[in-house]
């Protein structure tokens, strides 16, 4: 019988673990490095029209829309300052035998030269960088090419989920806040974006990708999560984003007035669906609205009287047939309507539009008054925000504007009502807030009753030169209390309503679309107002010349 020659591996003998390459582990400074010629990674001017090379000594120039990949952005410079190099670099000797070339890793050895500087520059100690040089690789230009390739090649980047994850991992953890800035420091984040993560990794996944693709960051991505609901939320926000860097001040403050409207009309949408349910729970049937209630059955209670002339309220008209409601257009509230007020015995109101042409008067009126309630919504959304902006303005470092100084003095030194009328309320709650501080005042009702030198504490701790702080806070109060009410953008703005936006526009302010139209109208008015005054002048310089002169 002839024996069968076995195929399965010899499990008996161990295996035996070899060495892959000849080199050593070395620490270098990263100035004296070189990017080896046959890195895969190349930059554009080095890369364009590889395949002919650049003609008679001219160089190769990039294509308009070619990004230089060999260049670290600034999330791995922060990194790289703040702990360095970690991942080894892989070297191999240059031709000349002493110098060294990066195979791969590029990017961290120029992110590395450029801590290098900045710490050179700076009088401090640099990091030198880890490296792996093989020594079996010089002269070798295949193999190092291959082996550059094949690092970039099968490099998958993480999903931004897995970095929202990691990074909303990293603000839970119980660390010191020492290490925790440290850390926020190293990945290129502020400690604002670190714990926004949290929300933002709440996002949906089709969101989240469109955020990404509108370079949201995680705190505009926080945000978003607050607001998602609403299908067109990405898209204002987007706008607003687009607003603010266009206007170029480092702010979001378009932002921010975006984010207050879309947080009331998520609040309106929360009101109607609940008033929805209550209804359903009540059996009472929900109605479309009717621009004109005259063309139908239907009339809403306040255009309907019993047969004796009473009003008709909606507790005594629960008990109706026709007893129904709808959701108001402007405010999230129940009208009730009776469905068919005539086959229910009801009376119209003498008040109530008898046909289409009264009704249309009617409704031209009611659209007037939407367009004043409407606008109160948004003057008084804009609130927060602006005095957010100047809580910021307030507590911020450096020295005042000019246009600070001028506005400060001259409200202090000058005659105004305006400031006079102020300290009579001997308010302190807007000055506090602005700059940052507890009411001192919020326990004591009346004005007769208040704290002598509320602000003494603030003035002792604040030093000389941020000092304009504290009267600017004192403006501040003075014109968003007695300037900045919530009827002040309607008709003719005041004088102060005008130079207080303008200010505050000066200041970096984004206005919001109903602060722009009032800050417009005003300076219009006062140009008009302007005009009137030369023509005026112009008039009495010609009568006075047309006198004659006396013998």
């Amino acid at each position: 019988m002839t024996a069968t020659k076995s195929t399965e591996p010899d499990v008996t003998q161990s295996a035996v673990g070899i060495e892959g390459f000849a080199g050593a582990f070395a620490w270098i400074d990263p100035r004296t490095l070189v990017i080896d010629p046959y890195n895969h990674r190349k930059s554009p001017t080095a890369s364009a029209d590889s395949d002919r090379g650049p003609e008679d000594g001219e160089e190769a120039e990039p294509g308009p829309d070619v990004v230089d990949t060999t260049v670290p952005d600034a999330e791995l410079i922060a990194s790289v300052e703040e702990i360095g190099v970690q991942t080894p670099l892989l070297l191999r000797p240059q031709e000349d035998g002493v110098t060294l070339g990066v195979i791969f890793g590029q990017r961290r050895c120029k992110a590395a030269v450029l801590a290098a500087e900045k710490a050179i520059s700076k009088g401090r100690p640099f990091r030198m960088v880890p490296a792996i040089i093989r020594t079996d690789l010089a002269g070798v230009d295949d193999d190092a090419l291959t082996l550059s390739l094949i690092e970039n090649k099968h490099r998958t980047a993480a999903s931004a989920r897995d970095d929202l994850a990691a990074v909303r991992q990293l603000s839970l953890m119980n660390i010191s806040k020492t290490r925790k800035a440290k850390h926020t420091r190293a990945l290129g984040l502020t400690a604002k974006q670190v714990k926004a993560a949290e929300k933002a990794d709440q996002l949906s996944d089709p969101v989240l990708d469109r955020a990404l693709t509108y370079d949201f960051d995680f705190v505009e991505m926080a945000d978003l999560h607050e607001v998602e609901e609403l299908e067109y939320a990405i898209d204002w926000l987007r706008h607003a984003k687009r607003r603010d860097i266009e206007e170029g001040s480092g702010q979001r403050g378009h932002w921010a007035h975006e984010m207050q409207e879309l947080r009331a009309r998520k609040a309106d949408r929360a009101a109607r669906t609940k008033l929805r349910e209550e209804l359903k729970a009540a059996g009472v049937p929900l109605v479309d609205y009717c621009w004109d209630w005259t063309r139908t059955p239907a009339r809403p209670l306040t255009d309907l009287v019993t047969a004796d002339g009473t009003a008709l309220d909606a507790e005594e008209h629960a008990t109706c047939p026709g007893h129904a409601a709808f959701l108001d257009r402007d405010e999230p509230v129940t009208v009730w309507v009776c469905q068919d007020w005539k086959k229910c015995g009801h009376q119209l109101s003498p008040k109530a539009p008898k046909d289409a042409r009264e009704n249309k008067s009617r409704e031209q009126e009611k659209e007037e008054r939407r367009t004043v309630i409407a606008n109160n919504k948004a003057w008084r959304a804009a609130r927060p925000v602006r005095h957010e902006f100047l809580a910021r303005l307030c507590t911020k470092k450096g020295h005042a504007s000019s246009a600070t100084w001028s506005m400060t003095l001259s409200t202090l030194t000058g005659t105004m009502y305006l400031f006079e009328h102020f300290i009579e309320t001997h308010d302190t709650e807007l000055m506090a807030s602005f700059l940052r501080v507890p009411d001192p005042n919020a326990q004591r009702s009346s004005k007769w009753n208040r704290v002598k030198a509320p602000f003494a504490d603030v003035i002792a701790a604040t030093p000389a030169a941020r000092r304009w702080q504290i009267l600017l806070a004192l403006t501040c109060a003075a014109y968003e209390q007695q300037a900045m009410g919530d009827s002040a953008w309607r008709g003719e703005p005041s004088t102060e309503t005008t130079e207080w936006l303008a200010f505050l526009k000066t200041e970096g302010y984004a206005l919001s679309d109903i602060e722009a139209e009032t800050l417009a109208r005003g300076e219009e008015q006062a140009k008009q107002r302007a005009e009137a005054l030369a023509a005026q002048g112009d008039e009495r310089a010609q009568d006075e010349e047309a006198e004659p002169v006396a013998a």
